[in-house]
């Protein structure tokens, strides 16, 4: 018998999608691959690095190289191939200054990862959202990175890229957690959301980007809970991190362990589907 056509989800959250290494973890420990995946804003980024064939043990390296405290990242970004800071910022017009999500996603990603979607070890479907059709558009080939731009781009914050003449924006605003693209292409569907909650200024009340932001997960919410209504995946998994807010790339550590438990628990379906598979061969 056949090993069941695994399909894992990864979805966005800014800096809470880090909590996805921790969930690739659970994968590796059992010697278990997915045989597809997709991937929306942050999760894109994730997803991508472990369908090029890093494990989830490369993907925390390179992020804790990435994220080991705030004077170093910039000295990297500087040193990177985009050459200058400057180069990390897009003005599209009097009052668009906004975070280049291309050179973001270059810092980001490794240099290994292939340059196309279609090179990638594991299938890998991308979300990004067509922002004058107002729909979902997923990218299964083509460049990896710019497919990626296009799903981290927070309206307002990061600028998006226009591919073939089309303004994209963060997939999360069509699909947040892209489990119903996979159907169609496995046996057993993972999904893993990370959205958080909105931040309630602690205490104090909401700054305008805490209140744009925060809007922008609970539509994230809305939506995911509808498609989950509709028509849910095997497995769902909300990793308790919604006390990160968006920005908080350098809590990984923080991010990690609060994730512990998810994995834990992702491990322990992931040993079930085994054990069926086994005594339905039996």
């Amino acid at each position: 018998m056949s090993d069941p056509k695994i399909g894992l989800a990864l979805g966005g959250g800014a800096a809470r999608g880090l909590a996805h290494i921790e969930m690739l973890h659970a994968f590796d420990d059992l010697g278990i691959k997915p045989a597809v995946l997709s991937g929306c804003s942050a999760g894109s980024l994730v997803a991508a690095g472990y369908a090029a064939g890093m494990s989830a043990a490369e993907i925390e390296d390179h992020a804790r190289s990435r994220l080991s405290n705030r004077l170093d990242a910039m000295r990297l970004m500087v040193s990177s191939r985009t050459g200058s800071m400057l180069d990390f910022v897009s003005l599209k017009g009097f009052g668009s200054l906004q975070i280049d999500g291309k050179a973001i996603v270059q810092f980001a990603l490794p240099s290994s990862v292939p340059d196309l979607i279609e090179e990638l070890a594991i299938p890998l479907l991308i979300v990004a959202t067509d922002y004058a059709a107002m729909s979902e558009k997923v990218f299964r080939s083509g460049p990896l990175r710019q497919a990626i731009a296009a799903s981290v781009a927070i309206p307002g914050i990061i600028d998006g890229p226009a591919i073939s003449g089309r303004l994209m924006i963060d997939g999360g605003m069509t699909n947040p957690v892209p489990f119903d693209i996979l159907k169609p292409l496995a046996d057993i569907v993972i999904a893993v959301d990370v959205t958080g909650r909105p931040s309630t200024g602690k205490g104090k009340h909401p700054s305008n980007m805490e209140l744009g932001i925060g809007g922008m997960v609970i539509t994230f919410h809305q939506i995911a809970a509808l498609k989950r209504k509709i028509d849910p995946p095997d497995f769902y998994f909300q990793p308790p991190v919604e006390q990160f807010q968006a920005h908080e790339f350098f809590h990984l550590n923080e991010i990690l362990e609060a994730a512990r438990p998810s994995r834990d628990a992702l491990k322990r379906s992931l040993e079930d589907i085994v054990n069926s598979r086994i005594k339905s061969g039996a």
